[in-house]
């Protein structure tokens, strides 16, 4: 890693791509790909090279920090962006689950890498990322996700790993990746509101469908919100930790071109933005995974695809039998309350660009996305759940 690099996709240079790719670099086109929550992406393609064929790959993916100042200040304060140049560093080789080649991984130094790049593969060459608006994945893939998921999480139980500090907290209490973020929903969610009826013409919570969840959200943004997110936390806190990717949804996972005609079984998947990566028990790895990124009918299988899941996490490793399949539901349950709190924050971030060319896209994903995510947690019963813990801290 160095601090000498462009903070900017306009600084980058043929000669600065030259010494990354290990090839003279003769010309390329930039392209801007959509702005993500926390970073930006080009894709510099075209590339060509001096000396006939070309000795390196004809585009690569460029990560930076986000332009827009609320968003960056966001995945700095999460440490996001630390996390993933960490990953990348340090463990991709390590982890049995698809993550994209890396050419050149570049900080400044700073704690929190306020600046960075990440130059790594173009995985559009070779593979088709799910859409979450378009072309989420079908429960077959679902399932796929989890098994390898599946993976990654026994190799990784209750190892050495899970004790590095950026991954978690020395005392070995569980902390949500966007913690933060989570406790701000309560300052966060009436400004949301307001920005979602500006820009959607509806109100978040549809009167009679969402009372349920709105009850909820009441709840986990109320007087007594403090003290039910700490004890969610005693509850994901008195469970057995692996390393958890954080964000597996549909958007962030790539599987194998479905024009090479490969069946499900024999596609590659490959999972990027690896920015809220942590240690924790499995259940909060696919609430962020499903609850959000598929259609209510594929996601409706959660249940049982998350029986196979834990099936195979335990023939894998069987320490894991410790953590039940009660477990894994209930974390997964509560977890929702988490990614909930977080979003109805980013929300405040990323909604107000919803009406520039730029957030059109971001606009239909999360008009999709949030409706999802409402009726997986009235499915999941997460206000039982919640009430519960509530009635604890009374």
């Amino acid at each position: 890693m160095s601090v000498d690099f462009p903070r900017t996709a306009d600084a980058i240079t043929k000669e600065w791509l030259s010494g990354v790719l290990g090839a003279k670099v003769t010309g390329y086109t930039t392209t801007f790909l959509e702005g993500g929550v926390l970073a930006d992406a080009f894709k510099l393609h075209d590339i060509t090279y001096a000396n006939g064929p070309a000795p390196g790959p004809s585009s690569v993916v460029v990560k930076m920090a986000n332009a827009v100042k609320e968003r960056r200040d966001m995945a700095l304060m999460t440490n996001a962006y630390t996390k993933e140049l960490l990953f990348f560093r340090d463990l991709a080789s390590k982890v049995p689950v698809g993550s994209p080649k890396v050419y050149g991984l570049f900080m400044d130094g700073s704690e929190a890498s306020e600046s960075f790049m990440i130059v790594m593969e173009d995985l559009t060459t070779h593979s088709k990322v799910f859409d979450q608006v378009d072309d989420p994945p079908n429960a077959a893939f679902a399932r796929k996700v989890a098994l390898e998921a599946a993976a990654m999480h026994a190799k990784f139980w209750e190892s050495e790993t899970t004790r590095l500090p950026w991954l978690g907290r020395a005392d070995g209490r569980y902390v949500f990746s966007l913690d933060s973020l989570s406790k701000m929903a309560d300052q966060s969610l009436a400004p949301l509101q307001a920005l979602w009826s500006q820009m959607f013409g509806r109100e978040l919570f549809t009167p009679g469908q969402d009372d349920e969840v709105k009850e909820l959200t009441e709840l986990l943004c109320g007087p007594k919100s403090a003290a039910i997110l700490e004890r969610i936390y005693d509850v994901l806190s008195s469970r057995p930790k692996t390393l958890l990717h954080g964000d597996m949804r549909a958007d962030n996972t790539f599987r194998t071109d479905p024009a090479q005609g490969k069946s499900v079984e024999d596609t590659k998947l490959t999972f990027i933005d690896w920015q809220v990566i942590h240690a924790g028990p499995p259940g909060p790895e696919f609430t962020q995974a499903w609850f959000n990124s598929l259609e209510p009918d594929v996601r409706a299988h959660d249940r049982e695809i998350l029986r196979e899941y834990h099936a195979r996490l335990v023939q894998l490793n069987p320490a894991a039998a410790a953590y039940t399949y009660d477990m894994l539901i209930e974390d997964y349950a509560l977890s929702m309350c988490f990614w909930w709190m977080a979003i109805i924050t980013l929300g405040v971030g990323t909604v107000p660009v919803f009406d520039k060319p730029e957030g059109a896209r971001m606009k239909l994903l999360w008009g999709k996305a949030l409706p999802r995510a409402l009726l997986a947690m009235r499915d999941l019963e997460c206000l039982a759940r919640v009430k519960r813990l509530a009635a604890e801290v009374d």
